[in-house]
């Protein structure tokens, strides 16, 4: 599988502060890759670091297998923070002005503007789009060099429902049709459960899981809930019968991350061993859940 964007060890820092601490990142083509953590955890000095907008202090970048970023040019498409346009042209006059300065194609300006579902503004001025509109024209702008991959920063962030859809809608039409892979960093979860494929969580500037979105969607299902009255011995009687590295303990309750079907027997196994089991359940975590626990919060 080819591998669109890798990068290792980086390291950036600004005066004695670490942002990005060895920061080991996978992105194979036509995932998309939900970067999310927290507003601050550096998620978008990551992106300005691959893109070279922040210099590293360490560590390297490579697109499509092993090429450097001056190497692969308008294959790489991005919108980082809020989209740069000229505030009193049109949606088709500003790509037919970045056209020029990308050295683009300005003949596939209408077909764009179809893409993103601005087909049918006219010569409305772009000071007077909704954000949703301005972000949808930025990722118009982004498309006119052809990429192959894309880094959207907070694409959705600020965003009503209806404006939330049309840029998910957007993001999986170029991902299926164009076969465009995409990095997409957000806060905002549930959103981006919608459309990722993959996911990579990071916390105070420390990449701390990369994970597939249907390995995750198994690990917030797959749950048995153990409210006991004593769970260090409770701990030892499950950890013969489930590898330890499934067991949980918080104050007075177990959780087991596999085998729910054992549920029977171990509860049997417990009360034999004259423990109390209070509660015995199957439950689930949201993927806010999952992700607080993973960063400590």
């Amino acid at each position: 599988m080819e591998t669109v964007l890798k990068t290792t060890n980086i390291i950036k820092k600004y005066g004695n502060k670490t942002v990005l601490n060895n920061i080991n990142m996978t992105i194979n083509k036509g995932d998309i890759y939900g970067f999310i953590g927290k507003n601050g955890a550096g998620k978008t000095t990551f992106m300005k670091v691959v893109l070279s907008l922040t210099p590293k202090d360490n560590g390297e970048v490579v697109f499509f297998d092993n090429k450097k970023l001056k190497d692969v040019g308008l294959k790489i498409g991005s919108l980082i923070e809020s989209p740069g346009l000229y505030k009193n042209a049109s949606a088709y006059e500003n790509l037919k002005r970045f056209s020029i300065l990308y050295g683009a194609d300005e003949s596939k300006i209408n077909e764009l503007l179809e893409l993103v579902n601005l087909s049918n503004v006219g010569k409305k001025k772009t000071k007077d789009f909704s954000l949703g509109m301005k972000q949808r024209l930025g990722i118009a702008i982004a498309l006119l060099g052809d990429p192959e991959f894309m880094l959207l920063d907070e694409p959705i962030n600020g965003l009503d429902p209806e404006g939330i859809k049309e840029i998910r809608d957007v993001i999986v039409r170029l991902n299926k049709e164009k076969g465009i892979t995409f990095i997409i960093s957000s806060h905002l979860l549930d959103e981006l459960a919608k459309v990722v494929t993959r996911y990579g969580i990071i916390d105070n500037g420390v990449l701390i899981e990369e994970i597939d979105a249907d390995k995750l969607k198994e690990k917030c299902k797959n749950k048995l809930v153990i409210d006991v009255d004593d769970t260090k011995k409770a701990n030892k009687i499950i950890s013969k019968m489930l590898p330890k590295e499934e067991i949980i303990i918080k104050d007075n309750t177990i959780e087991i991350h596999s085998n729910l079907e054992m549920a029977s027997d171990i509860n049997k196994e417990l009360v034999m061993n004259g423990i109390k089991v209070s509660a015995i359940y199957p439950s689930f975590d949201s993927l806010e859940e999952y992700f607080m626990k993973r960063i400590g919060g």
